[in-house]
């Protein structure tokens, strides 16, 4: 059995992240040498797609990057969203379980000396802009992609730029 921890860690591993009252399934794979870590963000999976997230955080982590990509939403909300539509365009429930995310990242020993960046698509990566305006301090990018900006605009003193 290795002990070494930079072998140990560029592995992927499972783990249980705190979001405000929920602990989310997340999945953390630290390279050695790591640079940062992106957050990448799936809301609702009845409305947003995550086939392509294991592809993109291989990209980022064979770039140095650390990644943890979390669904935020458990088993029994994607059954309530999938009947009522609660939870997809709910950029509030989302954007505050980012925070939380990215609060434990900051707190967890593996992760607490890398810089943090959000990935989000559709809602979530509207939720992941008004996280880091709610909390400019633990976030240092953001990549929103499809992002509903729309979403996010009642939280904005000032339009957001499309591009």
């Amino acid at each position: 059995m290795e002990n070494n921890p930079s072998a140990r860690n560029s592995q992927a591993r499972q783990v249980q992240v705190p979001a405000g009252a929920r602990q989310l399934d997340g999945n953390l794979r630290i390279p050695e040498d790591a640079r940062g870590t992106v957050l990448l963000a799936q809301g609702s999976r009845n409305l947003e797609s995550d086939s392509s997230f294991p592809d993109i955080a291989s990209v980022f982590y064979e770039a140095g990057l650390a990644t943890l990509i979390v669904h935020l939403l458990n088993e029994d909300e994607e059954t309530l969203d999938q009947e009522t539509h609660f939870f997809r365009f709910n950029v509030t429930v989302l954007q505050q379980r980012i925070i939380h995310i990215a609060e434990w990242l900051l707190w967890s020993e593996e992760t607490q000396n890398l810089s943090i960046g959000y990935f989000g698509n559709g809602p979530t990566g509207g939720a992941a802009l008004i996280a880091a305006a709610e909390r400019p301090d633990l976030v240092h990018a953001i990549v929103a992609t499809n992002a509903r900006t729309d979403l996010a605009e009642p939280y904005f003193t000032l339009s957001l730029i499309h591009i």
